[in-house]
């Protein structure tokens, strides 16, 4: 399969959203659109499923690469329409016999026009049957060689052989606004991904050491959110020096609780980034237990400072659940070149990883907390970054399989 004009879309959770469905439906269908910008698309319509009809053929993994960028889609099914009567679908699959191949064959159908003369059953029979006459080929339901899908909508009847995974979730913009603490590593990127999953658009902010470290960690930074612009379109990133409030920390406060109240000082000077451009939450790519500031002691002291939600969506996931995740968001490979983050910068030899708010709380007295949150929100550089070209996109695992 190489070229295609017309594909079908389904979709799971936005069809059990009841009375509030219609609104989801036609957040999907923009953002479809949205992510289809530029091909020659002719029509997007929703008569059962999604049907996506081009002006001319087009290739496929492209249209499957954009397309896997649009959560709420659960299956991408490159197909032909055949017409619309019985009579033109057994026409169309006697012209191409040729293409079943050698071995069995199945036929499935599923028909959402109900006023169709044929039920799914009837059409397998008797579609079946004339290809076993046709061809001699033997019909196997259990494992056939090859299966022949018909769709029967109320817009004709579609005829393909396979079906694609798509992204599943949400449509983006359905579910709020967030702001993402994203470090340039693997896990805040696959934090940001899973949050847009469930329909959230994100904002972004980085903390960095510059010009006690390189500025590598911000042209990474700003090429991965360039990469998960492309699930939602443009996104913002702020950019705050952090070093020399790092430095006070350091030079006032207790060397094992460094990474804690490091963490605690930039929830606040999220919050506040946050507040300002009516996020709702913060998020993370924390994951419980995998470094020393990750305790549940420590997550929730770092916590109370946020007065926000903070959202953890790899809170219990390991490292290769995390990678995965990773590579499907198309970050991977950007996260694994080297940086040095602000966090690695004056690290404490033994972290702590049981803290009290308490014992935070105590240690903070020594420096004004609410006088660099201030200054830190106020020396936050904004970025407005577009969405990373479409033709330096990885190909989904499977685009390219056969029919």
């Amino acid at each position: 399969m190489e070229r295609v004009e017309t594909v079908i879309a389904t979709y799971h959770e936005v069809a059990l959203k009841g009375g509030n469905r219609g609104w989801f439906e036609r957040a999907l269908l923009r953002n479809i659109r949205t992510a289809l910008r530029g091909l020659p698309v002719r029509e997007v319509s929703l008569p059962a499923r999604v049907v996506i009809q081009f002006a001319q053929p087009v290739a496929w993994l492209e249209v499957y690469a954009r397309l896997s960028t649009v959560f709420g889609l659960n299956n991408l099914i490159p197909v032909v329409r055949v017409g619309t009567t019985y009579e033109e679908l057994e026409g169309f699959v006697a012209a191409h016999l040729d293409e079943l191949g050698e071995g069995s064959f199945a036929v499935r159908c599923k028909r959402s026009d109900k006023r169709f003369p044929l039920t799914s059953e009837e059409v397998c029979r008797r579609l079946g049957a004339f290809i076993q006459k046709a061809t001699g080929l033997a019909v196997n339901l259990e494992h056939p060689g090859t299966t022949v899908f018909v769709l029967v909508q109320n817009d004709g009847i579609y005829l393909y052989r396979q079906r694609f995974p798509g992204p599943g979730g949400l449509p983006m913009g359905t579910s709020g606004r967030a702001l993402v603490l994203l470090s340039g590593g693997i896990d805040s990127p696959a934090a940001a991904y899973l949050t847009m999953k469930r329909g959230v658009a994100l904002h972004y902010v980085h903390f960095h050491s510059a010009p006690y470290t390189s500025d590598a960690s911000i042209r990474k930074v700003e090429e991965i959110v360039r990469l998960l612009a492309r699930y939602q379109g443009s996104a913002r990133l702020w950019v705050v020096p952090f070093a020399e409030c790092q430095r006070e920390i350091v030079t006032s406060c207790p060397e094992p609780l460094r990474v804690v109240l490091y963490r605690r000082m930039m929830l606040r000077t999220a919050a506040r980034i946050a507040r300002r451009t009516r996020c709702l939450a913060l998020v993370t790519g924390e994951s419980l237990n995998q470094v020393a500031s990750q305790t549940l002691e420590n997550m929730a002291v770092i916590d109370r400072v946020a007065h926000l939600p903070v959202l953890r969506p790899l809170v219990g996931l390991d490292k290769q659940e995390i990678i995965a995740i990773a590579e499907r968001a198309g970050t991977y490979e950007v996260s694994i070149l080297p940086h040095q983050d602000c966090c690695s910068f004056l690290q404490p030899r033994h972290p702590v990883t049981r803290t009290a708010e308490r014992t935070c709380q105590r240690a903070e007295e020594a420096i004004d907390v609410e006088g660099w949150a201030r200054r830190l929100q106020h020396q936050a550089q904004e970025i407005r970054l577009e969405a990373a070209p479409w033709g330096s996109m990885a190909l989904p695992s499977g685009a390219g399989a056969g029919q």
